[in-house]
């Protein structure tokens, strides 16, 4: 976690209190806000929080690695700092892994805050992927924001520290190593949506470089995706559901992939830091600690 004091406290609040959450371990990574004082405050009082701090910003994959190598836990939940969620989505996810010996990573399903500025369009977006993972048409199930894993698999998983699109790696992982994942929607979590077109247009652009990334690592494959006649079926049955939410989505589409475009010209000296953040322009701090 980097900067996000705006949440932290909520969800360490939420997770003392959560049955079946025996022990949680923070990880900063060199976080400059009140983070490092509200971690400090929650692990004085409260024995089973852990903190363990970088000392260089070293990104979430090796906030990951650092969280399993510190705990002797059989499964762990991954939950970004800016998440939060619903009471007794962690047990659904562990439960699910102790039911299938085969399955080594669960995710749950994921769902915008209501307060999101961008609600409508974030709406559809999280109806779409449901829909697709529902379907079982998105093959490589793992939500990088809220999944659980076996502590076992995932230190053997050999992680590259280079990789953009975490959870698809760990996904092309499983599946390279005859394992599963799977898809558990009952298993809800919140988070913070981008609150602008920009925001989302960087998000969309680290998204796209990862797949591209793993395409060419050969972890995925074009195949994995949906085929276009399942995707635009998914769509339009959504749309017939929430048409004000599906017009909104599609707006934010048409602009996001325009103001790629334009960067992508060379007349946007800017520039976005497609690595590193996907809520933030280069040189400038993630809005709202996120």
């Amino acid at each position: 976690m980097f900067n996000e004091e705006a949440n932290l406290e909520e969800l360490l609040r939420f997770l003392v209190d959560e049955a079946g959450v025996d022990e949680i371990v923070a990880v900063d990574d060199c976080s400059t806000d009140g983070s490092p004082e509200i971690l400090n405050r929650f692990a004085h009082r409260y024995d089973r929080v852990r903190i363990f701090r970088a000392t260089e910003r070293s990104g979430q994959l090796a906030a990951w690695r650092r969280a399993a190598e510190e705990t002797s836990a059989t499964a762990i939940c991954f939950i970004d700092a800016d998440a939060m969620p619903a009471r007794g989505a962690c047990g659904i996810l562990f439960d699910a892994l102790e039911s299938d010996a085969n399955l080594v990573a669960a995710s749950g399903r994921t769902m915008p805050d209501a307060h999101s500025r961008v609600w409508p369009a974030a709406r559809f977006r999280a109806e779409l992927v449901h829909r697709l993972r529902a379907l079982q048409l998105a093959r490589h199930t793992i939500i990088g924001r809220f999944f659980a894993v076996r502590r076992d698999w995932f230190l053997g998983a050999a992680l590259r520290s280079d990789i953009i699109a975490n959870d698809a790696y760990l996904g092309g992982a499983a599946a390279r190593s005859g394992r599963t994942s799977a898809y558990v929607p009952s298993a809800i979590c919140y988070y913070g949506e981008a609150q602008t077109t920009f925001d989302f247009a960087a998000q969309r652009q680290r998204a796209d470089a990862g797949y591209a990334q793993l395409r060419d690592l050969g972890i995925v494959r074009r195949e994995d995706a949906p085929r276009f006649a399942d995707y635009v079926r998914v769509v339009a049955a959504a749309a017939a559901s929430d048409p004000m939410a599906a017009a909104a989505w599609m707006s934010e589409q048409v602009k996001a992939r325009g103001l790629r475009a334009y960067r992508e010209s060379g007349k946007d000296s800017g520039g976005w830091e497609v690595q590193a953040s996907t809520k933030r322009r280069l040189g400038l701090p993630p809005k709202n600690g996120r």
